[in-house]
């Protein structure tokens, strides 16, 4: 059988798309290359329609689902291969993973609002197959209201000096229109007390808690948890963290020494600052090292009031793990003993040269 030219170049053209995997009939999207020509695409392609889902306002605790529906507008199968999620936020495929060409796919994105307040946007980052975008970008956003706001969550001191006045404000507030009362304010250490007073400003009302702690408070961590209860059914109890340390009137810095990877046969020193905070002049005594490779040196920088301890290991020390201490001796009525922790690691010569 003779071909005409026109029905022999019809059969090339067809074999050359059978042989890069088209098909007439099957739907493959055109690209446009860098010299402006357009080319079919070959492969699988994701496209969303609507990629972001505005979920409004809802409020907080209530946990909003959406279903992403996503098409194949390649023409090679499309495979889901991970789904990875913000802070507080779920999502999973729905069905098959593996999308024909053509076909659609879904998934569904779960956001718990329990933790969050106020405008807030969650992504989802969608892994594929897709050659051209191997990562599509999902997002719920939305406002999340609270009946009950407190502001802030939790209550961190920071560093507080002993015998120091201290007080810190924790506001709580609610929609002035309702029904809605503070019933019950309690706390936990007896270092802390609370003191609320009424509060109202912009349509919201409720206390503001002046937090004061004692100037007798023993020095270390603080923790305390300051308990409000409402007549709220949503939020019927508030627990506030509170967080922080009471620091003497001896300051060392750094309170603990890393030396951090030291090289078998190098010396390395570090350097700590101590400071008298109190009227009295400070008198140090004897400086123990619990490590024989750590030798401490002190300085007196300011009579009675500041002091410079240097911290030498020597380049004999052997390979292996810095754990140990330096004990401070003083003769402050209180404050008898500093003690600062010492870490590190010794390498072998031709470990530490790699």
């Amino acid at each position: 059988m003779r071909f005409g030219t026109s029905a022999a170049l019809v059969l090339t053209v067809l074999c050359s798309l059978a042989c890069l995997g088209v098909v007439p009939g099957v739907h493959a999207e055109s690209e446009t290359s860098p010299s402006g020509d357009t080319v079919a695409f070959i492969g699988p392609r994701m496209q969303v329609d609507e990629p972001v889902f505005d979920f409004g306002r809802v409020e907080q605790g209530e946990q909003v689902t959406h279903d992403f529906r996503f098409t194949n507008r390649g023409n090679r199968d499309l495979r889901v291969q991970s789904v990875k999620t913000s802070c507080g936020c779920t999502a999973a495929v729905i069905a098959a993973d593996t999308i024909p060409p053509g076909a659609e796919g879904t998934i569904q994105a779960t956001f718990d609002t329990k933790r969050f307040a106020g405008q807030k946007a969650k992504d989802i980052r969608v892994h594929t197959n897709d050659p051209l975008r191997p990562v599509t970008t999902l997002t719920l956003r939305g406002e999340i209201t609270v009946e009950v706001q407190v502001q802030p969550a939790q209550l961190y001191l920071g560093r507080l000096q002993r015998g120091s006045p201290i007080t810190r404000t924790v506001t709580v507030l609610y929609d002035a229109n309702k029904s809605l009362e503070i019933t019950d304010i309690t706390n936990d250490n007896p270092a802390v007390s609370v003191r609320a007073e009424d509060v109202q400003v912009e349509g919201k009302k409720g206390k503001t808690l002046r937090v004061n702690v004692s100037k007798t408070a023993r020095r270390g961590p603080l923790n305390d948890t300051i308990t409000v209860t409402t007549t709220s059914q949503k939020k019927p109890t508030i627990s506030i963290p509170v967080v922080g340390s009471i620091e003497g009137d001896i300051s060392v810095s750094p309170s603990q020494v890393s030396f951090g990877v030291v090289r078998q046969g190098v010396g390395e020193t570090r350097t700590v600052r101590i400071k008298n905070r109190s009227a009295q002049p400070l008198g140090i005594g004897q400086v123990r090292s619990s490590l024989d490779t750590v030798k401490p040196e002190l300085t007196e920088v300011t009579p009675g009031k500041e002091f410079e301890l240097r911290l030498h290991i020597t380049g004999d020390t052997e390979p292996g793990r810095i754990r140990g201490s330096v004990e401070v001796m003083t003769d402050h009525p209180e404050e008898t003993q500093l003690t600062i922790p010492l870490f590190g690691l010794v390498a072998a010569a031709q470990q530490a040269s790699r």
